[in-house]
């Protein structure tokens, strides 16, 4: 009797120890799947933040090409603007100047 008590003690100790690697086992694999998941979403979240500041750029960007178009559609009424557009593109002089053609060009 006291043999199948024993091997009853030895066979429940082998089980006992069999549970605790297995528990071992999926700890550790549940510590590794935690890790790699923490990276991953880590280069995730570098990868967002760079294109967050590429898109803050564009927009800084397009701020101040709407402040110079803005600029600009104020200076098109402006008689100084509508002069240097006819001087500079067209050509025009007032009556009263007198136009000097450098002939070296």
């Amino acid at each position: 009797m006291r043999k199948a008590a024993y091997n009853a003690t030895n066979y429940s100790k082998k089980r006992v120890k069999k549970k605790v690697k297995f528990i071992h086992i999926i700890s550790i694999a549940f510590v590794v799947y935690f890790v790699y998941t923490l990276y991953d979403q880590q280069i995730q979240i570098n990868k967002y933040n760079s294109q967050i500041d590429m898109y803050m750029a564009d927009i800084e960007d397009k701020n101040k090409l709407v402040e110079y178009y803005s600029n600009q559609k104020d200076n098109i009424q402006t008689d100084e603007y509508i002069e240097s557009v006819a001087r500079e593109t067209l050509g025009y002089v007032k009556p009263y100047e007198k136009v000097f053609i450098d002939t070296n060009k």
